[in-house]
């Protein structure tokens, strides 16, 4: 039975914490090419040993990715984020394209420092072909909204709200979106994905091995927990958790 953890700590107590656990371990990243990834690793595990009262990174690794010290022993843990690949593509795909217009408009000197939240038609798909001609369309009807006040209809943005700002920046909103519960196919096809390591892991001397999948981190790409939700396979990690991110909400499966 899925079994909720508590967190009594206050928000202050929490950040000071949060602190005290991850700080040390962000500065000693340096590696440019995995140092974004890393943080968010890093900071998720973070926010998991809130649950706890007597566990520290011990070790940031990559086999397995963290080992974790509770006084008594070191365990080791693999993170791994869980979200629709369907969804998630298509928030990448427009976030990339908005990223280049914004790139592009910041080198235009008719415009004055903005900020331009642009929230995007739903349900539209585009081709990966069609990308150069949706950048001429957002430059196009950010330009002629900041300027002019005047919105241009289009294809991929339904409305635009601006405000003043210290740089030229566009922001892509996906707008709403009906929040999907992870369910029991979607957790074992994760963990079956990180359970193929755990052999090697162990020949490390790292006899104790967790599983934490984050859930719930924002757009419509995340999942959010069933909390009805049973582990059914069987699974060489001692521990199996669920982290609900921006809800601050851990599970225990295992």
């Amino acid at each position: 039975m899925t079994r909720i953890l508590k967190n009594n700590k206050s928000i202050l107590e929490n950040y000071k914490l949060l602190g005290e656990l991850i700080n040390e371990h962000l500065e000693l990243l340096n590696d440019d090419s995995k140092k974004q990834q890393k943080t968010l690793e890093i900071c998720h595990i973070g926010k998991f040993l809130l649950f706890f009262d007597n566990l520290k990174i011990d070790e940031v690794t990559e086999k397995p990715d963290f080992i974790l010290f509770d006084a008594n022993q070191r365990i080791g843990i693999e993170h791994q984020i869980v979200v629709d690949g369907k969804s998630k593509e298509r928030e990448g795909f427009f976030r990339n394209i908005f990223l280049l217009a914004e790139t592009e408009l910041q080198k235009d000197i008719e415009l004055p420092n903005f900020l331009a939240s642009c929230y995007i038609q739903p349900y539209e798909n585009f081709k990966l072909n069609e990308k150069r001609y949706l950048i001429e369309t957002i430059k196009t009807v950010v330009k002629e909204y900041i300027l002019n006040d005047h919105f241009v209809e289009n294809p991929i943005i339904e409305r635009i709200y601006k405000q003043p700002h210290s740089k030229k920046n566009i922001v892509a909103n996906m707008g709403a979106w009906w929040q999907k519960q992870v369910n029991i196919d979607i957790i074992e096809n994760s963990i079956r994905k990180k359970e193929t390591k755990i052999s090697s892991y162990k020949e490390s001397g790292i006899n104790i091995q967790w599983l934490l999948l984050v859930i719930g981190s924002n757009g419509e790409s995340s999942f959010e927990m069933d909390e009805n939700l049973i582990l059914e396979m069987k699974t060489q990690f001692d521990k199996v958790y669920v982290l609900e991110d921006f809800n601050n909400r851990l599970f225990e499966l295992k």
